[in-house]
C-alpha cells in the first residue's frame, strides 16, 4: 500500500523588482550571462527547497523537469538549451541561476532510473521519484483541468550549476 506524499499549496510567487535586482546582480558578477533568462520555483516545502539547492550547488541534482502542459497554458516561452534559469526559495527568493545544457521531451510513463538518476539523491528512485511527480504535478495540474497521466508530455533540462548570488 502506498502513502499518499502530502503536498502544500506550492511556493510563494517572486516579485518582479526582487527578480530584476538579483539578475543585476548575478550578471555584475558574472557577464557571460546575457540578457534572457526564465524564472523556475521549485521543492514542496521551505526544507526540502534548502535540500534541493544544496544537490544543486554539489551537482547531485543536474536537470529540472517542466510540463509543456503549464508551458503552453500560460503562454510562456520554451526554453532552449543555453537558457539561464533563476531559481526562486519557497518563499520566492531568488537564489540560484543554473544553465540548461539541453531539453528532452519524453512522457511520464517513459520516466526510468536514466531519467530520475538527475534528480536529487532522495528521489534518484523511480519507486519515489514517479510518486512524488505524480502527486505534486496532480496538485499544479488541478488549476488548468489536467491530470498527471502516463502519456502527459514531460521535459527533462539538464542543466550545469552557475551559482548563488545572494
Amino acid at each position: 500500500m502506498t502513502q499518499d506524499v502530502l503536498i502544500a499549496d506550492g511556493p510563494a510567487q517572486p516579485s518582479p523588482a526582487a527578480i530584476e535586482t538579483f539578475w543585476q546582480r548575478a550578471c555584475d558578477q558574472n557577464a557571460a550571462l546575457g540578457s534572457d533568462y526564465q524564472v523556475r520555483s521549485i521543492g514542496i516545502d521551505a526544507e526540502t527547497t534548502e535540500q534541493i539547492f544544496a544537490y544543486i550547488k554539489t551537482q547531485e541534482k543536474v536537470a529540472t523537469f517542466s510540463l509543456p502542459w503549464v508551458i503552453d497554458a500560460n503562454g510562456f516561452p520554451y526554453a532552449e538549451a543555453g537558457t539561464p534559469i533563476v531559481l526562486c526559495d519557497y518563499q520566492g527568493v531568488p537564489r540560484l541561476v543554473v544553465r540548461l545544457t539541453e531539453i528532452r521531451e519524453t512522457t511520464f510513463g517513459a520516466i526510468g532510473q536514466a531519467e530520475t538518476r538527475l534528480d536529487g539523491p532522495p528521489v534518484q528512485d523511480p519507486d519515489v521519484w514517479l510518486p512524488l511527480h505524480r502527486s505534486y504535478w496532480n496538485g499544479l495540474l488541478k488549476n488548468y483541468g489536467r491530470e498527471c497521466t502516463d502519456d502527459m508530455p514531460v521535459l527533462i533540462e539538464p542543466f550545469e550549476y552557475i551559482g548563488e548570488f545572494t
